[in-house]
């Protein structure tokens, strides 16, 4: 008899039966792999043909305006001016009449700068006038019309600290410290501002010595074109022969800018010692040999070796009570100052305006020109110093000082001068050589 086994057939047995489940989950997963390939890419072709459906638009970029400069031409004017630059008649009319409204057209002077702005190929719509070194005019199109606003130029203030030692003369001094910054020829400025400043101290014809030295500290503004609006000294030290001078500005509440010593004693005199910071060619003398007149006669003044039409400045305060030609004095200004002191100033090449008899003068105001009308041999000023209607040497003569800073102001002076003195610590006070001799130096 044959029997049947009821034991379930094992998988290694080798059945048929068994390999169906594995094929089936095969099968599902290649065919999901299918459908998730062809999905992806239908999906980014589909993509792909929206991106290309989208349309680019192209937006131009208006070209940037074009600034241009010009210059006012001599005897061009600026309605020529405006129409060289491509402004219409009916512009080139209204903004005269604009720039009219802050400076007369016909006083613009050749040299004006000018910049004009515009669209390419259009007419500009804003333009901009230098009226001055510090002013600028502002003139905007706006639809039909022009508008204009005055704009102050920018300014740099800085500070330089320079030292000098004097050889031959002040003007050619050694100089140390931040030379650098100087632009051409300023130095000279400065040389007339440190003999204004000790004026009252020191005769700059006669008293500066080879071997002298001084350092400055100065405040400057400068515009962008390196020029100077303005310039002041912080603090100055001078060594003259053996003796040190010291200058500190300090402006008392509503006066005006004065120089004082560190013990705020005033360098201001009632007198200057000079009217021009030259040399002296004639002293005072009750004998000389008069070049025009061929005889000897007296000399009763100061004469100064300047060139032909530099300025003179008053010495002192006062009243005019001449003014114009007087004999062998050709040109004159005599003045007449407090406690009966008077000063003449002679063969000018001019008067200055307004220097009228009665007119009253003040200090180192310039009355007049260098020349050499009357009985000159060339250009000088003839200086005369009386008192009580008696000439006095304007080189010897005992001059009155001002007065001291005073009380009130005394602890906010010290202040400020050791501030501006700390200053000059960035130079060393030069020293001539040992072998060095201490020759006169002059001013010019």
């Amino acid at each position: 008899m044959k029997h049947q086994s009821t034991e379930p057939a094992s998988a290694g047995n080798g059945a048929p039966g068994a390999s169906i489940p594995r094929i089936g989950a095969v099968f599902l997963s290649v065919a999901l792999l299918v459908v998730l390939v062809f999905a992806f890419r239908h999906g980014g072709s589909q993509a792909a043909d929206r991106d290309s459906r989208v349309p680019v638009v192209v937006v131009p970029v208006p070209s940037p305006p074009v600034s241009e400069y010009d210059t006012l031409g001599p005897g061009e004017t600026l309605g020529e001016l405006l129409a060289a630059n491509g402004l219409g008649g009916p512009s080139t009319h209204a903004l005269t009449e604009v720039v009219r409204e802050y400076k007369n057209p016909r006083s613009l002077r050749s040299g004006l700068v000018a910049r004009f702005t515009a669209d390419p190929g259009e007419e500009p719509d804003r333009i901009v006038l230098q009226l001055n070194p510090d002013s600028l005019l502002d003139l905007m199109a706006e639809d039909s019309s022009w508008t204009a606003s005055v704009h102050e130029v920018s300014v740099l203030l800085d500070t330089v600290i320079l030292a000098g030692l004097i050889e031959s003369s002040l003007w050619f001094a050694d100089l140390s410290g931040e030379v650098r910054k100087l632009g051409a020829d300023e130095f000279s400025e400065y040389v007339f501002d440190l003999a204004d400043v000790f004026a009252w101290k020191i005769d700059f014809t006669r008293d500066i010595r080879s071997g002298d030295a001084f350092r400055v500290a100065i405040e400057r503004e400068r515009r962008p074109d390196g020029s100077l609006r303005s310039r002041r000294f912080l603090a100055i030290e001078l060594r003259n022969r053996d003796r040190v001078l010291q200058a500190i500005p300090y402006t008392r509440p509503g006066g005006r800018r004065e120089y004082f010593d560190v013990d705020a004693e005033a360098l201001r005199g009632v007198f200057l010692r000079y009217p021009v910071p030259f040399r002296i060619t004639s002293g005072f003398s009750s004998r000389r040999y008069h070049p025009v007149l061929k005889r000897n006669r007296a000399h009763l003044g100061i004469d100064y070796g300047a060139p032909h039409g530099t300025p003179v400045k008053a010495t002192a305060a006062g009243t005019v009570v001449r003014a114009g030609t007087w004999g062998s004095f050709g040109r004159i200004v005599e003045i007449r100052h407090v406690k009966s002191f008077s000063t003449r100033y002679a063969h000018l090449s001019s008067i200055a305006g307004g220097v009228n008899v009665g007119a009253f003068v003040q200090q180192g105001q310039v009355i007049g020109r260098v020349g050499s009308t009357g009985l000159a041999t060339g250009p000088h000023l003839h200086y005369e110093f009386l008192q009580s209607g008696q000439n006095r040497n304007p080189a010897t003569v005992d001059l009155p000082s001002a007065e001291r800073l005073e009380e009130e102001y005394l602890e906010s002076f010290r202040i400020e001068r050791d501030e501006a003195l700390s200053l000059l610590d960035a130079v060393p006070l030069p020293v001539p050589s040992p072998d060095a001799a201490a020759e006169p130096a002059v001013a010019d």
